[in-house]
């Protein structure tokens, strides 16, 4: 099974869904590179390169997905062993940005972080097994997804350190793009032939490929969106110091009280 990982297995119709959803991320890319390139931002407040492994290691794996690498065969259905990997290393991103825009503890941010790990490692269990094993790791993979989700909601809220409205306003549009839109999941892991065979296998890959599109690229524009908040913060540290240096200098060049 495992030694079929790598063999190609182009699936017709199931390639070209793939096809669009590398075109997709592809789309996601060129917003990064944009703001990459933009000198009027603040690029290392923002971490705008961060950003760049969504669009860019999800393009690489639908492109190996198209192509039908790492797709092998387990108790008669495909599994799309590129995805989960995909899965495994962009969305740590996409929940840590989400932190980092209102500067929550790294600990709380890690700890969403690991939570979102587990859940795609359970995922994966569940997928590849079968019986008692597979709806197990379900569980827990779900357990996972609704601690993450109190996390995002309740405690990255309580965290936070920075909460300018700039910033909370961004904070709140990713949040809920990944929160809310992540509950279609479980729903479409138990319709697929993995669960309860209620959807086909091309069905299941429509719906996974356009949630992982409207997931991703919508997140990377609406930080685009919001870009100016780190310039804005950058700008307004310096004032703050402006403000204090000549505070400091109109202190010393005042002339010193005298009884009189």
């Amino acid at each position: 099974m495992i030694g079929d990982l790598l063999s190609p297995s182009v699936g017709g119709v199931d390639s070209a869904v793939y096809g669009v959803g590398t075109l997709g991320m592809l789309v996601g890319v060129v917003v990064v590179t944009w703001l990459l390139r933009d000198d009027a931002l603040d690029a290392e407040a923002g971490r705008f390169r961060y950003l760049m492994v969504i669009p860019a290691f999800a393009a690489l794996s639908y492109a190996a997905m198209t192509a039908g690498i790492g797709v092998f065969s387990v108790n008669g259905y495909e599994v799309e062993g590129a995805r989960y990997l995909d899965w495994l290393v962009t969305t740590p991103v996409l929940v840590g940005y989400a932190g980092h825009v209102v500067d929550v503890d790294r600990s709380v941010v890690l700890g969403a972080v690991g939570l979102d790990a587990t859940m795609i490692l359970t995922g994966f269990v569940a997928t590849t097994t079968a019986g008692t094993l597979r709806w197990g790791a379900f569980a827990v993979s779900s357990l996972a997804f609704l601690v993450m989700l109190y996390v995002l909601f309740v405690q990255y809220p309580r965290r936070a350190n920075t909460t300018t409205p700039e910033r909370k306003r961004l904070f709140l549009r990713l949040r809920n793009q990944v929160g809310v839109l992540w509950l279609l999941y479980p729903v479409i892991w138990l319709a697929s032939p993995v669960g309860f065979g209620l959807v086909s296998t091309l069905g299941t890959a429509m719906l996974v490929t356009f949630m992982d599109v409207a997931a991703k690229v919508p997140y990377t524009w609406v930080v685009h969106e919001h870009r100016g908040i780190f310039r804005f913060d950058r700008e307004a540290t310096s004032d703050d110091h402006d403000a204090g240096g000549l505070g400091d200098r109109a202190g010393r060049d005042a002339p010193a009280a005298t009884a009189d």
